[in-house]
């Protein structure tokens, strides 16, 4: 009789038996699978929906408001108006508000009130996108959010909400700043971002051009408070960046994008530019009040900060034209040339040409066009 004893197994894996598959076993399991298989393909032939899920479609992006558009702001006014202050008071409220009053009404007569009408839904977008206290002027000075707060509510706001979504965590950057006690004492909402409160918004209806610097087209943005509002204050801190020269108007737009936004500092000047492109904001209020001179943006230290920058005295600039305001803020604040920013040329050439905004390349444009006012406050 042969001896089997040492005839390998064909297959090692073990049988439901307990015993070794033999080919004739695989033979036959592979037959019912190929059957099974078989009768699946069939099913799913017969089954198939030739549109995909029933026909389902994603949900059409979002789209930003024309946050200007309700605003009949004169041809002939002026386009930038700083109101200059007491560098001893910049933490009182009332003399703040004082200054905020008078910028606004070097843009026109009614100051916030043409701006913002009875029944108004308002979101302020401060910078609160550090966690640090207001006297390293990493974010935008509180003094400021409540003096236009005020203002808001005095011209008949409805509802006025503090926003932003901080690189740093939101709650401990809202409370450290000093932002959410601020909005708190004036009776504003504070929107707390959160991933529940973004939604996917077309920017562009094309995908962007690398060749024109463009980055964004469809990208998700905190919405919720946005899609509340009718009218969009931005009110950017002025300081130093390390990547960009400079963090003001334009830039803290970014405190509105979601996702994976920390991709974008790669081409940073494409990105500021976009953003500018982004947002029509109804206005813009610039926090020159603490001027971060170096280290930006997230500084530190206290000798970082000159009291409204090279003015010598601190600065509460309101504009309807936030690419001329960063270019006044960045030469009039910071003491630098305007002509050295990248992402102010892009921004002029990706919106400088639509009619239906109010924007010039440079401050010095409306300085010849006698469309800008400086005025001390009392």
């Amino acid at each position: 009789m042969p001896d089997e004893t040492n005839k390998p197994c064909e297959y090692d894996t073990p049988a439901p038996s307990g015993r070794t598959w033999t080919r004739r076993d695989l033979l036959v399991r592979g037959g019912q699978t190929v059957a099974v298989a078989g009768a699946a393909a069939g099913a799913a032939w017969v089954l198939h929906d030739p549109r995909g899920d029933a026909g389902l479609q994603p949900p059409e992006p979002k789209k930003l408001k024309d946050y200007f558009a309700e605003i009949a702001f004169p041809a002939d006014a002026p386009r930038i108006a700083a109101a200059y202050g007491d560098p001893g008071l910049i933490d009182d409220v009332d003399h703040v508000r004082r200054m905020l009053t008078v910028a606004m009404k070097g843009l026109h007569p009614d100051g916030m009130r043409l701006f913002i009408a009875r029944g108004d839904v308002v979101v302020l977008k401060p910078n609160v996108g550090f966690d640090r206290g207001p006297r390293v002027g990493a974010t935008t000075n509180p003094q400021v959010v409540r003096a236009a707060i005020r203002l808001c509510r005095e011209a008949g706001a409805k509802k006025i909400i503090v926003a932003d979504n901080p690189i740093e965590n939101p709650p401990a950057c809202f409370a450290r700043s000093g932002i959410r006690a601020a909005a708190k004492a004036e009776g504003a909402s504070v929107a707390i971002h959160a991933a529940v409160h973004d939604d996917i918004v077309q920017v562009r209806d094309r995908l962007p051009n690398p060749g024109k610097f463009e980055s964004l087209d469809q990208w998700p943005i905190f919405w919720k408070p946005l899609s509340e509002a009718n009218k969009v204050i931005g009110i950017p801190v002025i300081k130093d960046h390390n990547l960009c020269s400079a963090s003001m108007g334009m830039k803290n737009w970014y405190g509105l994008l979601s996702g994976r936004r920390n991709q974008f500092h790669q081409a940073i000047h494409n990105i500021v530019s976009d953003l500018g492109y982004m947002m029509r904001p109804t206005l813009i209020v610039a926090d020159g009040t603490r001027v971060m001179m170096r280290n930006g943006p997230t500084g530190g230290r206290l000798s970082d900060i000159a009291i409204g920058g090279v003015a010598g005295r601190p600065a509460i600039v309101a504009s309807v034209d936030q690419l001329a305001c960063d270019s006044w803020c960045y030469q009039k604040l910071l003491g630098r040339d305007p002509a050295s920013v990248r992402y102010l040329e892009l921004a002029y050439q990706k919106f400088g040409q639509d009619p239906s905004r109010i924007v010039a390349p440079h401050w010095q444009e409306y300085e010849r066009q006698g469309k800008i006012v400086e005025v001390t406050t009392a």
